[in-house]
């Protein structure tokens, strides 16, 4: 009997000793998230986070971030600290991210003026992120406000490879144009 029970209890630890050594794929993280979203390209065009990790934040240095953190829910409008755990994903779908990021914690979340502009790719290498089937929008997500500035709009968008807009928010899924180039 008590050949049976070291040897559950080896059988346990070695599996536990196991399981553990995921935990070498992972960390913890400092992340900030701007106020808005930017366009990015994966699969399709898409809407993404614009992001500073760990020594870049406080920084003039934003990087696209495509992947979702999990438990985290963005609102437009805010700039947002978090603390993340990150971790390596055995086998990551061909067109997804290798790394899973889970919210720890919120560190601070800031409002932001609506009067704070900010630029966002309209058009890039010939791909237009701009939709017009209900009014001008951002892939279908954002209303796009162009105000005075829609045949500006509409002429850059058919005649530059690239086009980038300067905006201010009107509310949380809505951008009021300021100005093209």
């Amino acid at each position: 009997m008590s050949l049976i029970k070291n040897t559950i209890v080896l059988l346990l630890l070695t599996m536990l000793t196991i399981s553990c050594d995921n935990d070498n794929d992972t960390r913890i993280m400092k992340i900030r998230i701007n106020h808005h979203y930017i366009t990015g390209v994966g699969i399709a065009p898409l809407l993404v986070y614009e992001v500073q990790e760990d020594n870049a934040i406080g920084s003039d240095t934003w990087t696209a971030f495509y992947t979702d953190i999990q438990g985290f829910n963005y609102v437009p409008g805010k700039i947002y600290d978090l603390t993340v755990k990150v971790s390596t994903i055995d086998n990551p779908p061909a067109d997804g991210s290798s790394l899973r990021y889970n919210l720890v914690r919120i560190d601070n979340e800031q409002f932001v003026s609506p009067e704070t502009q900010f630029d966002i790719e309209l058009k890039r290498n010939g791909e237009s992120y701009v939709t017009n089937t209900s009014g001008y929008s951002i892939l279908n997500q954002i209303m796009l406000d162009c105000n005075v500035q829609c045949a500006d709009l509409d002429f850059k968008l058919q005649n530059q490879d690239v086009v980038i807009g300067t905006f201010k928010r009107i509310g949380v899924s809505e951008i009021e144009l300021v100005s093209l180039r």
